[in-house]
């Protein structure tokens, strides 16, 4: 007869595919600080797996976790150090890794009403996990209200969640269809506007206004398709030394978005 942590581990282990994501409905967490920030942003798991040295010598922050999670009756199973070594391929993040159900997801026109000028991150095919959980904290970071992913943009990879340091819980995530995604922004008057790294409006002089905008990043090989250029409202440049094409996803997000914030607040 499997013990119950096995059928635990087992749902872990699907939730390293997509495919095994959407089909479970789960994804997971893995180390001290991920669950500590996922309690305190109030994402329950489901349930959780701790090493044998973590239970039966846990630390103060270990301590602290499995005693939120005793009080809400969330099941821990110990497994061997070893069992949790391959789960997390070496990765020594501290002791603990849980399975939490993935959030309903968003509908953006519902959304969007009740947030009248937000700010909008928006990843297309950014396919890389540490990339799309950087873009997560770095929109996080600099006051994006909503992170929307387009095409093979993941938020809920285990590496993009392990990137995202905590902002997953913090930020909300929905996934479009870009036919879907441009209809809705359009009903709402939201402006457009996308980075590319030669032709458009040089970055200092973009004026941003004072309604909704979305911040369309592409692929880290290919940028934004030129068909999507096109449509958006605005394309800026981001200046750059000589002999340097282009920013990494994560820097040119970065400096949009601030820039964004630095018109609207300071």
């Amino acid at each position: 007869m499997s013990k119950p942590w096995h059928t635990v581990r087992t749902m872990i282990e699907r939730t390293a595919t997509a495919k095994g994501r959407a089909t479970s409905g789960n994804f997971s967490i893995e180390g001290t600080r991920l669950h500590e920030r996922a309690l305190r942003a109030g994402w329950w798991p489901t349930a959780v797996l701790v090493t044998q040295s973590v239970w039966q010598n846990p630390g103060e922050r270990e301590t602290a976790v499995l005693q939120q999670l005793a009080n809400q009756n969330i099941s821990c199973y110990p497994i061997a150090d070893a069992e949790m070594d391959t789960l997390t391929q070496g990765r020594r993040l501290g002791g603990l890794i849980g399975l939490l159900p993935l959030p309903q997801p968003i509908d953006l026109a519902d959304w969007l009403a009740a947030h009248p000028t937000p700010t909008l991150l928006v990843a297309v095919d950014v396919v890389d996990p540490g990339n799309v959980g950087g873009l997560l904290r770095t929109a996080h970071a600099l006051g994006a209200d909503l992170f929307v992913t387009v095409g093979g943009s993941d938020p809920f990879h285990p590496r993009a969640v392990r990137t995202s340091m905590g902002s997953l819980f913090k930020l909300p995530t929905v996934a479009m269809t870009l036919p879907d995604l441009f209809a809705t922004l359009q009903t709402k008057s939201m402006q457009t506007v996308g980075t590319v790294a030669e032709g458009g409006v040089l970055l200092p002089q973009l004026d941003v206004g004072l309604g909704g905008t979305a911040v369309f990043m592409g692929s880290e090989y290919w940028g934004l398709p030129d068909e999507l250029a096109a449509q958006l409202d605005r394309r800026v440049t981001i200046p750059m030394s000589a002999g340097i094409d282009s920013f990494s996803v994560n820097a040119a997000a970065a400096i949009v978005l601030y820039e964004l914030q630095r018109q609207k607040h300071f």
